[in-house]
């Protein structure tokens, strides 16, 4: 019984640094947020791109350096399309 005990002090303790270091990186984060946000108002404001045009530029961008295979996910998007009745052409 005492091991278990141990067992769950420390996974407590792991909880607990875990939580600690998440919220350090939370907060080390948050300048970039507003810098992230600074730069899509600038954008807008300067009529450069829209926000979907942002928007689809960091979804692309996304899977693009998650090495997505394309093809794959144009067959997938398809099979949606047509399980929810978008596709008009089929």
């Amino acid at each position: 019984m005492n091991n278990n005990n141990e067992k769950q002090i420390s996974k407590e303790e792991h909880l607990v640094n875990y939580i600690k270091t998440f919220v350090a990186i939370e907060t080390a984060i948050e300048p970039f947020k507003e810098q992230r946000k600074d730069l899509r108002e600038s954008y807008c404001e300067n009529g450069w791109l829209t926000k979907e045009e942002m928007r689809l530029a960091v979804k692309a961008y996304r899977l693009y350096k998650s090495e997505t295979d394309m093809d794959v996910l144009s067959d997938y998007v398809n099979k949606c399309q047509r399980s929810v009745g978008r596709l008009t052409n089929v």
